[in-house]
């Protein structure tokens, strides 16, 4: 392997949370190769194509496949549920901030403090949902794009505010638009929340190896056991499913997951501490089952 190819998304966001990991693999000569077409990225996606599983890799797995590329770079929430045949998940990066961002005009409103009837940018299921129940006074406009451009749309008044990811603002540089950083405990982040994942072809030795110098053990186990509620819960980054993986200073794993309505009428939470990340995120989703969660997610269907 003379020169090193990494495929990642042609995003602003995607580039952005890869140059990093160029940084961090010098003097080792690489190659960035940016797909501008991947999946959900495609001229004319429509919202209903991207409530599917692996919809922002599919062309780039290809590639990887095909050996055109090394190692493809993904957000661990776009990665598809079960791993495709032939692939693997070599390295996880040290987890950003899971939390959800509030942007307003106002740099020091909170979601407490919004006006009623505010209109409030988001395609998201997930946070609609969660809106819906915490703010039901709120207008929830449908909004997707890349974070520029909704920040736009809030600059024009097209909204009185936004909901993104915070991990994603600051690895932009655009923390500064932050009016709240809201609790998981009040917005619950969806699994795979703010995790750079290094995906390898499956006994590709040397790629395999760079991929795992570059991990961090921490964001492993949380990857293993927020994967393992997605696998069980037949999850993908914009079903009605949410949660994260932490771990104590003992080294004790705590899962929660949530399962909720689309419209917010129902919450399912559920958490669990324990010693093994898989069989913990077990636990939490028999709790799941137990009380409704797939019945809940059939009549959100």
């Amino acid at each position: 392997m003379s020169r090193l190819r990494i495929g990642a998304r042609a995003s602003l966001m995607s580039l952005t949370q890869t140059a990093p990991l160029l940084t961090a693999l010098a003097p080792t000569e690489t190659v960035l190769v940016p797909f501008y077409d991947a999946g959900g990225d495609r001229e004319g996606t429509t919202r209903s194509a991207l409530e599917s599983d692996g919809v922002f890799t599919d062309e780039i797995e290809k590639a990887l496949l095909t050996g055109d590329i090394d190692i493809a770079v993904h957000c661990l929430k776009d990665t598809p549920t079960h791993d495709t045949p032939g692939l693997i998940l070599g390295g996880f990066r040290s987890r950003g901030d899971i939390r959800d961002a509030l942007i307003h005009r106002d740099p020091q409103m909170t979601l407490d403090a919004l006006p009623g009837g505010s209109r409030i940018g988001t395609a998201s299921i997930r946070r609609t949902a969660h809106l819906r129940m915490l703010r039901p006074d709120l207008e929830i406009t449908p909004m997707r794009g890349p974070a520029d451009q909704r920040l736009a749309a809030l600059d024009a008044e097209e909204v009185d505010g936004l909901i993104l990811a915070t991990s994603g603002l600051d690895r932009l540089g655009l923390s500064h638009r932050i009016s709240q950083r809201i609790s998981p405990h009040l917005l619950c982040p969806p699994l795979g929340a703010a995790s750079v994942v290094l995906q390898c072809r499956e006994g590709d030795e040397a790629p395999l190896a760079v991929a795992a110098s570059l991990s961090d053990p921490a964001a492993e186990i949380q990857a293993t056991a927020e994967r393992t509620v997605l696998r069980e819960m037949d999850g993908f980054c914009n079903a009605p499913l949410a949660g994260y993986a932490t771990i104590s200073n003992d080294g004790q794993v705590t899962v929660r997951a949530v399962a909720f309505s689309r419209d917010g009428s129902v919450l399912i939470d559920v958490r669990h501490t324990g010693n093994d990340a898989v069989q913990t995120a077990m636990v939490v989703c028999q709790r799941l089952v137990h009380h409704g969660a797939r019945e809940l997610g059939a009549k959100a269907a």
